[in-house]
């Protein structure tokens, strides 16, 4: 065979393999935001900051240059990847893209015209948003829901929000002192107050991964509860306001164990989900007055 057509040959042959080469995945790293990652909101400084999953400060994902406009809660958007904002002054929820920290409004309504404090997202996409005395409910694209909502009786001063895992969701309370569990469509299941004498304020609430439910009490003897998913068993509690004066938000962590926001010493504890017991500090700097917490669950 001639030497020229043997070069053509294996020229060819060169970029069909070239060709049919897969396209590179795109890298993780370039995320603007993590699975496993913490997001805290700040109501002093008017902030919403991120901490990687051991506590180590990554960014500000979102400031408000006013003394009029306060981001109290944040929740996680699964269908969009993006972190809600509820911002109490004009209320609204902002969205933060996970992807490349793109910011837009999702839900902007005269509906919401009280104390906007916590926000989620449940299974079926529907965005509920705390908000004085009662919940409302949104689609996913930010349309007000009517029936069966707003919802209200005995959960004034709402402070938060959370989405469970079996479709709905758990709520707690300053005004009516409970943490409470309702289906999806807003009928409650089950109810509790702290049962601690002093101590009746409900600021945070979430769903463990195994049903337990956690929930945050703050007064003279402030304590993190630990109930059974319907509220009847209290598990077990911490207690040390050497550390937890003041507790707020409380979620899970992507190792398994708890972290509380506290709004006097302005840090994150961390607690042993399988005891109660204090692991450790997981964060301080950045902080002013935190308040809610959201952890970002694996959307990879």
């Amino acid at each position: 065979m001639p030497k020229f057509t043997t070069q053509v040959l294996i020229l060819i042959t060169a970029l069909s393999l070239f060709s049919c080469k897969p396209e590179p995945t795109p890298s993780t790293s370039s995320f603007y935001i993590l699975p496993g990652d913490i997001v805290v909101s700040n109501i002093t400084n008017d902030s919403v900051v991120v901490y990687s999953s051991d506590g180590v400060f990554k960014r500000v994902i979102y400031d408000l240059e006013n003394n009029a406009e306060v981001p109290y809660g944040v929740g996680w958007k699964h269908d969009t990847l993006e972190v809600m904002v509820a911002v109490d002054g004009s209320d609204r929820v902002m969205g933060i893209s996970a992807i490349d920290g793109s910011v837009r409004t999702i839900i902007q309504s005269a509906s919401l015209s009280g104390s906007i404090r916590g926000v989620t997202q449940l299974v079926d996409g529907s965005i509920l948003v705390a908000e004085s005395n009662g919940i409302e409910k949104f689609t996913t694209n930010g349309v007000r829901v009517t029936d069966g909502f707003p919802l209200n009786g005995g959960i004034n001063n709402v402070e938060n929000v959370f989405a469970k895992a079996d479709g709905g969701f758990v709520v707690c309370a300053r005004g009516g002192d409970v943490t409470r569990t309702y289906e999806a469509d807003g009928t409650m299941e089950n109810s509790t107050a702290s049962g601690i004498g002093g101590t009746t304020d409900g600021y945070g609430c979430t769903e463990l991964e195994d049903g337990t439910i956690a929930s945050a009490w703050s007064g003279s003897t402030d304590t993190i509860s630990f109930y059974d998913s319907g509220l009847t068993t209290l598990g077990y509690s911490y207690n040390d306001t050497s550390l937890l004066p003041s507790p707020r938000g409380v979620a899970q962590l992507a190792n398994g164990n708890i972290v509380v926001a506290d709004a006097t010493y302005h840090h994150l504890v961390e607690i042993d989900a399988g005891s109660g017991d204090f692991v450790g500090i997981l964060a301080s700097s950045g902080l002013s007055t935190p308040n809610q917490i959201v952890v970002i669950p694996d959307y990879l």
